[in-house]
């Protein structure tokens, strides 16, 4: 008997546990931020300024670019590696129109991009 109901209690707790916790309809995920855009109203291009900057640093030292990035006063833009050399590096694949995707070789930026 004791047995039986230990049962009926275990199972009563994981069905709890899985059910949701709040009969309040209006909660919602803190995950994911409400869409204040449509979809074809959403800015996907760089502004000018970024690609302008983007662009600026080819040819400069990881250093020097990483500061000139960091210095731009009109937008706050910023930077990562993306590959040093031959060591490509983990990233992720969110869309950021505020940062600047370096490629390095031998200490000298070779590729940028926005996003």
């Amino acid at each position: 008997m004791k047995s039986m109901i230990l049962g009926v209690l275990t199972a009563t707790l994981a069905l709890t546990a899985c059910s949701p916790q709040s009969s309040n309809p209006e909660v919602t995920s803190s995950y994911l931020p409400a869409q204040t855009e449509s979809g074809s109203e959403m800015e996907l291009a760089p502004s000018d300024t970024a690609q302008a900057v983007a662009d600026e640093v080819i040819g400069m030292s990881e250093a020097e670019a990483i500061e000139t990035i960091a210095g731009i006063s009109s937008e706050a833009l910023t930077s990562r590696i993306v590959r040093r050399d031959e060591e490509s590096f983990m990233i992720t694949m969110d869309y950021r129109l505020d940062r600047i995707n370096l490629q390095i070789d031998n200490g000298i930026v070779t590729t940028t991009y926005v996003g």
